[in-house]
């Protein structure tokens, strides 16, 4: 009877040749813990692009040009945040990308929008908050601001910024992809990218 308890005992608490035990699977030590982690971010930022092409297969022309135009202006804000710089020759790049990105969307959409009672609101908001949020840009760069209040400042801006972006996919896109036929979309995309 012993023998039996052992043999059960065995097949219980003991991994057979064949199969991994459970700690194989594991990582052991910060090296392969540092690998799986960057696996496992490699693999979330996969998806996150797999997701964000299936999003952009939703949309056409100028939609499109104007969610890829608002991303480039949120890598730029993100890198910024993300090195905790509040220099105004770093500060400069975003400007400049977001003064492109309003003159390209005020030259395409605001212009082919501003027409049509429906969408007119949506884009005289938009216009108004895009030149509100440069102007603050513009002030944050040029106005001597006190080292101490200039990363509040500064990252407040960045902030409103980027949920301006945000808030731009949410709201203008689905209006320009309701209102704009597709012919005339593919038109403003190219003059946007112009």
């Amino acid at each position: 009877m012993e023998e039996t308890t052992k043999a059960q005992g065995a097949s219980v608490y003991e991994a057979s040749a064949d199969e991994p035990s459970v700690t194989d699977e594991r990582p052991r030590g910060p090296h392969n813990i540092q690998n799986h982690a960057v696996e496992f971010d490699a693999s979330i930022r996969a998806a996150e692009d797999d997701a964000a092409a299936a999003e952009r297969a939703r949309f056409h022309g100028v939609s499109v040009a104007l969610m890829e135009s608002g991303t480039q202006v949120h890598d730029l804000i993100q890198e910024l945040l993300r090195e905790e710089t509040h220099d105004p020759d770093h500060l400069r790049p975003v400007a400049d990308a977001f003064r492109r990105h309003l003159a390209a969307k005020e030259a395409t959409v605001g212009r082919a929008l501003e027409s049509r009672s429906s969408a007119a609101p949506v884009v005289r908001r938009d216009r108004e908050e895009g030149v509100q949020l440069l102007a603050l840009l513009d002030g944050a760069i040029a106005s001597p601001i006190p080292e101490g209040v200039r990363s509040l400042t500064v990252g407040g801006v960045l902030a409103d910024l980027d949920q301006y972006v945000a808030h731009e996919r949410r709201d203008l896109v689905p209006v320009i992809e309701r209102e704009l036929p597709v012919s005339q979309s593919d038109r403003l995309a190219a003059e946007f990218r112009r």
